[in-house]
This record gives C-alpha cells, sequence and structure tokens, in this order.
C-alpha cells in the first residue's frame, strides 16, 4: 500500500507534468509556386497544377486552365513535385 505522502508526491508530479515541445516540419512551404500531381483519395486521376497556398488543414491549389481548387490535406494520398 502507499502512504499518504507517497500519494501527495505522486499527485504533485502529475500535475508538474513533463512539458514536451513538439516542432511540426511542414513541406508544403517548398512547394509553394512549383508545379506537382497531387492524387486526391476518391478520385481516379491525379490533378496537375501549382500550389498557390496552405494552411493547417487545406491547400490551395491553381490547375492548368487558372482554375483555383482548396483541397482538404486529410484526403490527399500523394504530392509529387515535377521539377
Amino acid at each position: 500500500m502507499m502512504t499518504e505522502q507517497e500519494k501527495e508526491e505522486k499527485k504533485q508530479k502529475k500535475k508538474e507534468g513533463i512539458k514536451v515541445k513538439t516542432v511540426k516540419y511542414d513541406f508544403i512551404p517548398e512547394l509553394i509556386g512549383k508545379p506537382v500531381v497531387v492524387e486526391v483519395d476518391g478520385k481516379d486521376e491525379p490533378i496537375a497544377g501549382m500550389i498557390v497556398d496552405n494552411s493547417t488543414f487545406w491547400i490551395k491549389l491553381q490547375d492548368a486552365n487558372g482554375r483555383i481548387m482548396y483541397l482538404n490535406k486529410a484526403y490527399l494520398k500523394a504530392i509529387v513535385p515535377l521539377k
């Protein structure tokens, strides 16, 4: 059995916790303005275009015809740089 003092020490350690700073590396900025091919889940053929901008969950893609598309990153299978 744990003594009362051990219980308090355990609670104190739990409250303090260990804070770990995680760094997310986002590779999309190095692809902005470059031609890419994007494979989207649920779509048979890939989309060719240029990444214009990105956010946490979305990628703004401009296709060869100049049409702007917003793609959710959760549905992307692959992004292949062309150059």
